[in-house]
């Protein structure tokens, strides 16, 4: 799980992609709930590729959804990027992963298009759940490299690269 010298690196987003922000929001910020595959999902990918956050939003925010949703421990403290804004930290992120093989899972499709841009070589997974999802166009000449509903479907994608 913590094992530095796997090649492949899982970066998932949080919001909408391991965290049912939806439910978060309909009871007010008190219910902090993951989607119902996630930890298996979890348990089972990090056996063979190291698992890491790239997200968006307040630093101790984010930490408290992983910590009281009783995730943290999938991920390694240098594999956890959390920043206002993701925009801004890309580049410097992706660099330092440029020896692994690396999957980005996120629910936002112009994150995805962006970091292919800066970087071919990732594989992008794009979560289609969430608001992104409901209300995202087509990005013209970029289709994300798989497109998934649960993260369940995660576990043929990343095992068979």
């Amino acid at each position: 799980m913590k094992n530095l010298s796997k090649k492949k690196l899982i970066l998932f987003d949080i919001d909408y992609t391991l965290f049912d922000t939806d439910t978060f929001k309909k009871t007010k910020l008190r219910k902090h709930v993951l989607y119902k595959e996630v930890k298996e999902v979890l348990e089972k990918v990090s056996k063979f590729a190291s698992l890491g956050i790239f997200s968006e939003g307040d630093l101790d925010f984010q930490k408290t959804k992983l910590l009281k949703t009783d995730i943290k421990n999938y991920f390694k403290e240098d594999f956890i990027h959390i920043m206002i804004k993701k925009d801004d930290e890309m580049q410097k992120i992706i660099a330092k992963y440029k020896d692994k093989m690396v999957f980005l899972v996120d629910d936002n499709l112009d994150i995805l298009y962006k970091t292919k841009r800066l970087s071919p070589s990732i594989f992008t997974v794009w979560v289609k759940r969430g608001k992104y999802a409901k209300y995202q166009k087509p990005i013209d000449g970029f289709k994300s490299d798989a497109v998934i509903k649960t993260l369940q479907e995660l576990i043929s994608i990343v095992s068979a690269r």
